[in-house]
């Protein structure tokens, strides 16, 4: 495959479409000393002594520049970051787009013209080492003790690993689906804004909550108490984080064998639970593709509604005046029911057919290590998934300044995460089905006994049986 190297100074980074006119440097040259002179110093022989050529490393990424000064920051300051942890290397920085990241990825590795290192989303990792794209990292990690499992926080490994294997290095997140409630409304409807209280509430609790929230004009919704969308592949992993099991089934050895999501009958139970908000209790707008849930939260028209943490630092600079806070999904009316959500970690991984797996190791030992987790939370308040983040200072600082932050890790270790083995394709089964039965086309036991046969079908082509 064709690709355009770019090596991306400062002034040079934010110009992604121009290509890099830096050749490597001449030598510094000094006039020979007369033979009689004394011998040169040190100094003075590094100085005559030829440059030495930086080793490239390339990186591929769906992040980028644009879209907003945070990210035009950040891209900014990688290249430099990344020199002043090791003055050897040199950033060769590609973006691609994450609509065509999987397959573009798949047919350079094909080529044989994969980048040293790169980004992948929890949605193709797994993947892409069953396909023997990546390489497992373990050998790495074993000499590495600064990445070592037992660095990063409870459920930050969930999909970068396969048994004994990791593919993966968690560089951002942890990620979760949380449900965002409107503090003013919640005192307003004189519902519990005690977030012990909360953390106790079961499916009943909370559904009797959105319905004190919620307010009626005649026959109509006009403030949503709970806005219910049609579920979803990560809405399938709350439901089933809730009744304590895990989207997918495990053999005794812990490898995946196939979808467990409706285990404790946890998919039915959830589609039931949807219904009755949506058709009987009526706490939500009707399902429509105009209605703009996050919107509608941050106007203060809808009391709670679902995103996740990467709306944090959003809400808090954007709309400062707006009262908010999260909670996780509630616990199922089951025994073993609990708080759930679904949770994820992007992460770093190195191509199987990398020229310089050593050199992109050296990048991704620089991405996912302390310092620079403490420099992305300072450039756009991105939390980390390692263990000795939240005992920093500059952690602490931000903490004080918004204390919603300490859910994070809270919900990592609650979670079960979100679909990533065959996402694609389970995806596409389970859209059509949820969408049958929220319009009341097809009743919830039947749709999950469908889904559930053509999940282990999925998975078993993939090789999961």
């Amino acid at each position: 495959m064709d690709r355009t190297n770019r090596k991306l100074s400062r002034r040079q980074f934010l110009a992604l479409s121009a290509v890099s006119a830096g050749a490597g440097l001449l030598a510094a040259c000094t006039p020979p000393a007369p033979a009689a002179a004394p011998a040169a110093s040190e100094e003075q022989a590094a100085e005559s002594a030829p440059a030495v050529a930086p080793v490239i490393v390339s990186y591929w990424d769906w992040w980028g520049p644009s879209g907003s000064p945070v990210n035009a920051a950040f891209f900014e300051r990688l290249p430099v970051a990344l020199q002043e942890y090791d003055s050897a290397l040199e950033l060769d920085y590609q973006n691609v787009p994450f609509g065509e990241y999987f397959r573009k990825f798949l047919a350079a590795h094909a080529a044989s013209d994969v980048p040293d290192v790169m980004h992948s989303s929890v949605y193709w990792a797994r993947d892409f080492f069953d396909k023997g794209a990546l390489i497992d990292l373990t050998p790495n990690i074993n000499i590495t003790p600064d990445l070592a499992r037992d660095q990063f926080i409870d459920g930050a490994l969930l999909q970068a690993v396969k048994g004994p294997a990791q593919y993966g290095i968690p560089g951002e997140g942890p990620d979760s689906e949380q449900i965002f409630f409107n503090l003013d409304l919640f005192e307003e409807a004189g519902v519990t804004t005690d977030a012990a209280e909360i953390a106790g509430w079961d499916w009943a609790d909370f559904t009797a909550a959105a319905k004190e929230l919620t307010k009626m004009d005649g026959d109509d919704v006009v403030q949503s108490g709970f806005m219910v969308g049609t579920p979803a592949a990560s809405t399938l992993s709350d439901w089933a984080s809730c009744h304590g099991v895990g989207f997918y089934s495990k053999d005794a050895s812990g490898l995946e064998n196939g979808v467990g999501f409706n285990e404790k009958n946890a998919a039915v139970n959830g589609l039931h639970w949807w219904l009755d908000m949506l058709h009987e209790t009526r706490v939500s707008q009707p399902i429509a593709p105009e209605r703009q849930d996050w919107a509608q939260f941050q106007q203060g028209t809808t009391a709670m509604a679902i995103s996740g943490p990467w709306q944090y630092g959003r809400l808090s600079a954007d709309i400062p005046d707006l009262n908010w806070s999260t909670m996780l999904f509630p616990a199922a009316p089951v025994d073993g029911g609990k708080q759930g959500t679904a949770v994820w970690n992007n992460m770093l991984v190195t191509p199987s057919r990398a020229e310089k797996k050593d050199v992109g190791w050296r990048f991704l030992e620089f991405w996912c290590g302390l310092d620079w987790m403490k420099e992305r939370l300072a450039i756009g308040d991105w939390m980390a998934p390692r263990k000795d983040f939240y005992e920093t200072s500059e952690f602490k600082a931000r903490l004080a300044e918004l204390p919603i932050l300490a859910m994070v890790p809270i919900a990592s270790a609650a979670g079960t995460p979100l679909v990533f083995i065959q996402q694609n394709a389970l995806n596409e089964a389970i859209r059509p089905v949820m969408e049958a039965v929220m319009l009341q086309v097809e009743e919830p036991e039947a749709a999950i006994e469908e889904l559930v046969t053509i999940g282990n079908e999925i998975m078993a082509e993939a090789g999961y049986v």
